[in-house]
């Protein structure tokens, strides 16, 4: 059997539609070729080309047209996304308005007017960016997971934007879809985190009434030397909270967290250890472990919670036993 015919050199080691090879003087019966596979109707590819979710993505916008938006676009930004959602088989794609929303098995056609800076032309594909991906999750996830993706947004290392940017680019958003929760997840965002664990704690200890703890503040000794950058804390009542992940595990981090640990008692530290056990409630309907621990730490350091103020009473109204005419002190 003689080999198909070499591809012109626009189209090697790429998808391209069927359009293109066309235009580039293929006959129908090489586009059929054994060299070449389908990953989507209109489209070919080398069939040397790895079969991965970033190439299904380059050939459905390419015979599309298409930006990769939503929660394909969060995967490839790398946000922290609920299991649940976070479905790479499903492609999300948004067109201009004036364009028939995308149709295909597995992919979910938007539409809706993109700005030139909301979109990122990458080497492989073009993408909403961080900001406008965040905004468009508004109307995909709860509010706590928003929360979670905004403050990766902010992150302390390699942050995607700033506050200032996230402020100016939700104001130019009243009355568009998911607005509303945006902006109530804007409220608990906060900068500088590490983790989404660090943003989950925070979140249940302030939703159980704790006050809210200051996040990655570094921690110095009697001499001025930096002993460690807790988690979480509570500089007034020195309680310093860490949370333990997988990769704490290790003999070596270990040795290293106990040594930082060990330290930031020294210089008069409460320090509250934490894993995902103390964030999940033992039963339904029960406090976590994570809330009561650190609760304990600050009442053991003095701290008491605001009182609560209980609703005034409302106004009796004299009772009436007949229309018009209220009842006595005895009730008649």
């Amino acid at each position: 059997m003689r080999p198909p015919s070499e591809l012109p050199l626009q189209l090697r080691n790429q998808p391209f539609t069927v359009a293109e090879a066309r235009a580039a003087g293929l006959s129908r019966r090489r586009t059929r070729a054994r060299d070449l596979v389908n990953p989507c109707h209109g489209v070919r590819a080398p069939a040397t080309t790895q079969d991965t979710s970033l190439e299904r993505l380059r050939a459905l916008t390419a015979v599309t047209g298409a930006v990769v938006s939503h929660l394909s676009a969060a995967v490839l930004w790398g946000f922290p996304l609920p299991i649940a959602v976070a479905n790479h088989a499903v492609v999300h794609l948004t067109s201009d308005p004036a364009r028939r929303a995308v149709r295909y098995k597995d992919v979910v056609g938007h539409q809706q007017s993109l700005k030139p800076d909301e979109i990122v032309a990458g080497v492989w594909v073009s993408c909403t960016s961080p900001l406008r991906t965040w905004f468009d999750l508004a109307c995909l996830l709860g509010l706590d997971d928003l929360v979670n993706a905004g403050d990766f947004l902010l992150r302390r290392r390699n942050p995607l934007t700033t506050v200032d940017a996230l402020d100016t680019f939700l104001a130019g958003k009243p009355g568009r879809p998911g607005y509303r929760r945006a902006m109530r997840a804007r409220a608990l965002m906060r900068a500088n985190t590490d983790s989404p664990k660090e943003t989950e704690l925070r979140l249940l200890l302030i939703r159980h009434g704790l006050p809210e703890p200051g996040i990655n503040v570094p921690v110095f000794d009697e001499t001025g030397a930096w002993i460690e950058d807790p988690d979480l804390s509570y500089e007034r009542e020195k309680v310093a909270i860490q949370y333990d992940g997988a990769h704490h595990a290790s003999p070596a981090q270990r040795r290293s967290d106990i040594f930082r640990d060990e330290n930031a008692r020294d210089a008069g530290w409460r320090v509250v250890v934490l894993t995902q056990r103390d964030l999940d409630p033992i039963a339904p309907g029960m406090t976590p472990t994570a809330v009561t621990r650190v609760r304990a730490a600050l009442t053991e350091r003095g701290w008491t919670p605001a009182p609560v103020r209980s609703p005034s009473p409302s106004p009796q109204r004299p009772r009436s036993t007949r229309a018009g005419h209220p009842a006595d002190a005895n009730g008649r």
